[in-house]
């Protein structure tokens, strides 16, 4: 393995650009980036159909925002969108430019970094540029298909719309270039898996089955379209997985093997776009190791990672090249338990050989409620997807305090006020969906009121050194009955 200035803050960055064919203009980009120093290029992803190649790269934060801004400027000089031709969606010259924090970096700070160089980008080449992801100013502008809709083509028009005016830039189409998304956003899988037929109307089907949006499966966070290929001859689904954690690789690629051999099609191989984080084929090794019987703990991280690759069918998967662990070392220093999923960490609890304190099962039990509900909200209409987000990072903020030692009263008290906030989302979302699922609204409910009763007892465990967090824990008690009695009064049951 290869490691790059372990323990310095590292910031990682895959822009997609639109063109994949010409050679001499994929080299410039990546000369641009190599000549920064201290940056990294990871990996690089060309398709001749898509027209598109994904660069990966990463190092210290200022030398890699300059490579960013070099990659754009020289992408912007040679790629003219009128010209341009590919199945893949783009609405510009540089469709995307994310910025992934990996070790040592402040997200608060970064947000403000970021749009400090989207307003740059969009000033000095007269570009409108739409922040997204994490950097998003309004849920509308959280995921980049919804920004991305009509594509190129549509562009002229969509800008004419006021609810559509870019964040920086003109409000004007650049004829040339188009327009650009940029913003903080975690790691995602962008996970092609291909058929044994030729046929694209079978690949749409199949991803129409299993994404977010479609009417099928709805695999949470999930972004997936179909096409054909005629560099390789077969067709693929391609999805993007934006909760790696929720929806972890193994899930996505059975469920498609399912849903294509139901179509009377089968799964030929698969691929990565772009980087993963570790965590992530190790979650995968683990789940296809025990199906095969084999002794976990023997097995070294290196042998889960093989594993992976190799159930998953990765073609062309270079380790040492798409895992930044593995060419900068490990990732922020977190609690083990925290970086664990929910899944992973409920197993561990099953097993004697790892017991863990008892003040650990509130903030798990909070946080798979959390979770529940966001999982719930994420299925609601449109206007209420912003839910989804919230419940995201208070889930996110309740993992943040899971720690194999006692938690102080402090930290108590803001895990109780999370769990309350969500108790009031789920309220706020009966009263606007009370005929949608009521059963399972109620079944949250409940969740929520055991999470309310199980911080109450660990609160009053302190009342001997701190009378007052007798009150904090009764008031919270009386707000989680407030809340259990108004969803059960407006779903009627």
């Amino acid at each position: 393995m290869y490691f790059c200035g372990m323990g310095r803050p590292i910031l990682l960055c895959v822009p997609n650009f639109s063109e994949g064919r010409d050679e001499r203009v994929v080299q410039a980009i990546l000369d641009a980036i190599g000549r920064v120093p201290e940056v990294r290029i990871m990996a690089v992803d060309r398709g001749v159909s898509v027209n598109r190649t994904v660069v990966s790269f990463g190092g210290p934060v200022e030398a890699v925002f300059d490579a960013a801004r070099a990659s754009i400027e020289t992408a912007l000089k040679h790629i003219d969108m009128r010209l341009h031709k590919g199945v893949h969606p783009r609405m510009g010259a540089v469709d995307v430019c994310p910025f992934i924090p990996y070790r040592g970096i402040d997200r608060a700070a970064l947000k403000g970094q970021v749009e400090a160089f989207a307003r740059d980008i969009g000033d000095t080449f007269k570009l409108p540029v739409y922040l997204y992801a994490e950097s998003a100013r309004t849920p509308e502008r959280v995921r980049l298909p919804d920004i991305r809709r009509g594509g190129y083509e549509k562009l002229a028009e969509k800008l004419k719309d006021p609810n559509w005016a870019p964040d920086f830039g003109p409000p004007i189409l650049n004829t040339r270039s188009g327009a650009i998304a940029i913003g903080v956003r975690d790691f995602i899988a962008a996970f092609n898996i291909t058929l044994n037929s030729r046929s694209e109307a079978l690949a749409k089907r199949i991803a129409a089955a299993v994404r977010e949006s479609g009417t099928g499966h709805r695999l949470p966070g999930v972004q997936a379209i179909g096409w054909y290929l005629p560099e390789i001859g077969f067709a693929q689904v391609s999805l993007n997985v934006t909760d790696l954690r929720a929806v972890p690789l193994h899930k996505v690629l059975e469920l498609v093997e399912e849903v294509a051999r139901s179509m009377g099609a089968r799964v030929s191989g698969t691929e990565i776009v772009g980087i993963l984080p570790e965590w992530a084929l190790l979650e995968s090794g683990r789940y296809y190791a025990q199906r095969a019987g084999e002794p976990l703990e023997k097995m070294s991280p290196k042998d889960l990672v093989e594993i992976a690759v190799r159930s998953l069918m990765l073609t062309n998967f270079r380790p040492e090249e798409r895992l930044p662990e593995w060419v900068f070392g490990p990732p922020d220093q977190v609690t083990e338990l925290a970086e664990q999923p929910l899944r992973e960490v409920i197993w561990r609890l099953a097993d004697p050989k790892n017991p863990l304190p008892p003040e650990v099962l509130p903030t798990i039990q909070s946080a798979l409620t959390l979770a529940m509900a966001a999982r719930l909200s994420a299925g609601l209409p449109a206007r209420n997807a912003f839910l989804h987000t919230e419940y995201m990072q208070l889930v996110e903020k309740t993992l943040e305090k899971l720690q194999p030692q006692p938690l102080s009263i402090d930290e108590i008290k803001t895990l109780s006020k999370n769990v309350l906030r969500g108790f009031a989302l789920l309220r706020q979302m009966t009263e606007l969906n009370s005929t949608i699922q009521p059963n399972l609204y109620l079944l949250l409910a409940e969740a929520f009121m055991g999470s309310v009763e199980s911080f109450m007892g660990v609160m009053l465990g302190f009342a001997e050194k701190s009378p007052d967090v007798k009150q904090d824990a009764h008031d919270m008690h009386l707000q989680g009955k407030f809340f259990l009695e108004e969803i059960t009064k407006k779903l009627k049951l």
